[in-house]
This record gives structure tokens, sequence and C-alpha cells, in this order.
């Protein structure tokens, strides 16, 4: 399934759309575009297609094709690659945290990254106990994999410096990475 095509299930499934927001990943936030404008410093497009609660946004890079790019643009000038595509952006998004828990520090052998996950999973799990069982329905529902496995590909999209935004002043965003 392309990228376009999983857009599009989602937006026609509205109980997808609804549980996605919960998780931070808005599809109505993208109606107004990005708080700032922001392109590739190529000049490359980004199309917003989400956005999150703290105004920042996820975009679609380069040119239409059957799988693209996913940027993230951050409200407090931060962003940059997150997944090559978007089903595997989707599993970032909804089987971790945040992106912001997940950069925060260097994977490394990943065993205290991992930790740091897990607290802050538990802290969510107080005022949303559920949480295990809808991220099974989304992954279900849009086949997507398993996050943990992917916290390596998240690092290393984050450190491609090619994708981090650039806004209309010429400001390039800080890297997410902690």
């Amino acid at each position: 399934m392309s990228d376009e095509e999983l857009l599009r299930a989602i937006r026609e499934d509205a109980g997808i759309a609804e549980m996605l927001v919960r998780f931070d990943f808005d599809l109505e936030r993208a109606v107004n575009g990005p708080a700032e404008v922001v392109a590739l410093r190529d000049g490359g497009a980004l199309e917003m297609i989400a956005g999150d609660a703290s105004g920042g946004a996820f975009l679609l890079a380069g040119p239409p094709a059957a799988s693209r790019p996913v940027v993230y643009a951050g409200s407090e000038g931060e962003g940059g690659l997150i997944a090559p595509d978007l089903r595997t952006a989707l599993a970032l998004v909804v089987g971790l945290s945040s992106l912001h828990d997940a950069t925060s520090m260097p994977l490394g052998d990943g065993a205290a990254l991992r930790e740091w996950l897990a607290f802050a999973d538990s802290e969510i799990r107080e005022d949303w106990p559920e949480l295990d069982d809808d991220r099974a329905r989304l992954r279900a529902a849009l086949n997507l994999p398993s996050a943990e496995e992917l916290l390596p590909v998240l690092h290393a999209s984050a450190a491609d410096d090619r994708y981090r935004p650039v806004s209309e002043a010429g400001d390039v965003y800080e890297s997410m990475l902690g």
C-alpha cells in the first residue's frame, strides 16, 4: 500500500483517525498548514499531512511517489527526517511515548533509551490504561511494525541533515537528537 493509499484509508475511517489523534497525529491540524512555512535545504517541497498538539507538523517530502520520507517540524525550531515512509512514521508515533522522548538521548546499545521509553509509557498508562490495547488495534488496522525495532531507523533518519526543515527566513531547524 502506498503512502497516499494509507493516508486515504486513515481519512476514510473516522475511528482510526480519531484514535491517531490520541497518539498526537491529527490529520485535521494539516488544514491550515504548518505554523511556519518550511522547505528542505535543497528547496524541496514539504506537504503537511498531520500535526501534533504542540504545533508541530508531520510532512511528506519530495514529489508524489508511492513512498515518501516523513519530516517533522517542531514548533520550537527542532525537526528533521523521522522515517523513510509513512507506515514507518506511523509505527513510531503509535508505538513510542513520543518522538521527542525517543530522540532525547543517544541510541547507543538501546538499553538506556528503551528503559526511558518504558518509564514514559508507564506514566502515560496512569491516565490512559488502554494504551497497549489501542496500540495493538492501530497496528493491526494499519499493518504497522513494532516501534521498538525501528529506534535505529529513527535515530539514523534524524541524523540526516539533508532533511532538516528550513524556514522562509533561511533558519535551519535544530536536530531532534539530544
